[in-house]
């Protein structure tokens, strides 16, 4: 399935926009839970839409725009508002999905800088050398082995 790590939201349209496919999805409309008191709602606040880049499709970029729906406490205490999250396929403030970072993340990690952004551009994901050391220096430090005695 092409679009498998997309799987927790709902695909509502694929497009072929010439250099990318644009694939149109939203959040489910279920009950979530609110970040201050713990409440699940499942009223719906508004909506707006967030685009971010996707792995490649047939040797084209991709892009997913998200319709998120901001949704609201229904406790008086609560702060107000919050949007749905989309966790395995979108973090707070990314522009990239966690598909897309991994990949970026390991050809940065492989040959970081230039060499890195050429081999991501031949792969339709165009990113700068500065871009591609960002997200090498954004990536978690592996644990160093335990040595034995």
């Amino acid at each position: 399935m092409v679009f498998g790590g997309l799987a927790p939201l709902v695909i509502e349209q694929v497009e072929d926009a010439g250099d990318r496919i644009v694939v149109r999805a939203s959040t489910p409309l279920v009950a979530v839970a609110c970040p201050d008191c713990g409440v699940a709602t499942a009223r719906v606040h508004g909506l707006h839409e967030r685009t971010v880049g996707d792995v490649p499709v047939n040797a084209r970029r991709g892009q997913v725009v998200v319709r998120v729906r901001g949704r609201s406490a229904r406790r008086s205490g609560a702060a107000g508002r919050f949007g749905s999250r989309s966790p395995g396929v979108l973090h707070r403030y990314q522009r990239r999905t966690v598909r897309l970072q991994a990949l970026v993340g390991s050809v940065a990690r492989e040959l970081a800088g230039r060499g890195a952004a050429r081999l991501l551009s031949k792969l339709a994901v165009p990113l700068s050398r500065d871009s591609t050391v960002r997200a090498l220096l954004r990536m978690p430090y592996a644990a160093p082995p335990v040595p034995r005695l």
